[in-house]
Order: structure tokens, then sequence, then C-alpha cells
């Protein structure tokens, strides 16, 4: 049977508020299971398991899953259908919406529980940045996540500087992460079939940070101030992102190495941590830091 085939025999209509958009061609997992390559005693954490058509395969291959799944009838739907279906596998589900799931309080479990967890999931489409930003928050519970995502967002997260789809995104990810692509899929590989491709993306979660900054939270600070203006030169754009005298943020850029002339997109990683660095030893950034919601 057929994953639509099954998905219809079960009376399952996509929740079109919920971005709910379920992977149909068994393809698509065959590719994914074979580029990720989980060896034995891996733990898999899922977001958004749906029908079924990661968990299943995750399963045949005798790996631990725990399967987030917010939709209640769809948990009780897959735990009916792994049943049946004999893998070798184990399989707990969590019926939560997981921007509000505590992942340590089940993966940090008893002795015979995996102690090597990765994170996988085909991401809901408008829930993208809120799920990246839990991913940033939770990364020291995973070696690495892989997620499927709309083909745009993927080239954010890949983008270097120069490019139009360079952004803050970009940067505050890349301070977190290697990011690498594996695999593009196409709309037809949905049910119902979306308007925009596909993109896998793995986010390899860094052993130290890569640059040397006074906290992420002001390294955020900067980066969504420099992005917040992209058609200004820095000056401006920081200037009126951070609520500063420009005099000083101007100051601040040259100290820096970085031309107030140049815009948002030219600058690297390394030279935001540069700027942050300086911004913060002239008070500019003192204060309170935000607590940061979403990327």
């Amino acid at each position: 049977m057929t994953e639509r085939e099954w998905l219809r025999q079960h009376g399952v209509q996509p929740r079109r508020g919920w971005g709910q958009c379920f992977l149909i061609n068994p393809r698509i997992p065959e590719r994914l299971m074979s580029a990720w390559n989980l060896a034995a005693g891996t733990g898999v954490l899922e977001i958004g398991a749906g029908a079924g058509a990661l968990t299943l395969p995750l399963l045949a291959r005798g790996l631990t899953v725990v399967a987030v799944e917010r939709d209640l009838r769809l948990c009780e739907l897959l735990r009916e259908r792994a049943s049946g279906a004999g893998g070798a596998g184990t399989l707990r589900i969590v019926g939560q919406d997981v921007r509000e799931f505590e992942p340590e309080s089940i993966l940090q479990g008893a002795a015979d529980w995996p102690q090597r967890w990765v994170a996988v999931g085909n991401l809901p489409y408008a829930l993208t940045s809120p799920i990246l930003a839990w991913t940033v928050r939770h990364r020291a519970s995973f070696a690495w996540a892989a997620f499927m995502m709309q083909r745009e967002v993927a080239a954010r997260l890949l983008a270097r500087p120069g490019g139009r789809a360079y952004g803050s995104l970009t940067v505050w990810i890349d301070y977190h992460f290697r990011v690498e692509k594996e695999i593009a899929v196409g709309a037809a590989n949905f049910w119902p079939m979306p308007k925009v491709e596909s993109a896998v993306v793995r986010l390899c979660p860094h052993g130290e940070p890569p640059v040397e900054v006074p906290s992420a939270a002001r390294l955020e600070r900067v980066v969504r101030a420099a992005f917040s203006h992209r058609r200004k030169m820095l000056g401006g754009s920081l200037a009126m992102g951070l609520a500063a005298e420009r005099s000083g943020i101007e100051a601040a850029l040259r100290e820096a190495g970085i031309d107030p002339r140049r815009r948002a997109e030219s600058c690297t990683l390394e030279e935001f941590a540069a700027l942050t660095r300086r911004l913060a030893s002239a008070g500019i950034l003192s204060g309170e830091e935000p607590k940061r919601e979403a990327v």
C-alpha cells in the first residue's frame, strides 16, 4: 500500500492551518537513510512524524525513535501502523508541539537508552524559523540535525556573503552550526503538493564557537540591526537598529576594520564578531540582553 493510499484509507486530511504536508514518495526516505548512514545504537528524535514516512524506515533499521507529533490523531495512527510494520526498532511517541518540548527529559534516559542522538524531520514551512531556534537552544543534545524545509530557506542557511540569500538567519545559524546540503526534493513528492520546492540540510553543531564574542545574544543584536535596513550602509542601519549615535557606530566599524559604507550582506561572521567586540567595549551594547525567541 502506498503512502497516499494509507492516508486515504484512514481518512487523514492535511490540516492546512498546521502546514501539514505528507511525504508520499518512498524513494526520498530511502535516499535519506543512505545519506544519514545511522549506526546501530543511535537514537533519533523525529520532529513532525506525521504518518510515519521517515519513522518506519528508521524503525526498520533497528533504531530507537522518539517521534514528536502534535496531531494526536496521527499519533494513534502512527502507533498502530508502527506496531503492524514489525520493525526491529523502538518507538516512543510524544504528542506535543516540539516548540514546547524539552528533549533532555526523554533523551537522557536509562543506561540502555541511546547515548548518541540526532534530530530529523520534515518541517512545516511556516514553523521552520521557530524550530530552528528550538534546535539552537537544544543543540547540545544532538550530534547533528537534518531537516527538510523550503528550498529558499535552505538557500539562506547555505548562503555565503555577497549574495541576496545571505542574511541575519545565515549568520546566526553559521555561528552555531556547520551547514551541509543533502538532497533536493521536488513538490510532486508531497501531498498536498506545495507550491514550492524543498531541500534537506544537515546542521552540525560546532564543538567550540567559531568566533569570539562577548555573548551570543550580543552578536545576534548586532546582526539583526545590521540587516534591519538592507539597502542602507552599515553605519546607518546599525545606528537605527541599535538606537545609537552614528558617529560612535562608525568609529567602532573602522576599529573593527570595516568600511561604514559597506552593506550587511558583504560582512562575514568573523567581521560581525569583531564589530560586536568593538561595540561592546565602547559601551554601545551595554544593558540587559533580550531573550531570544526565534531566529
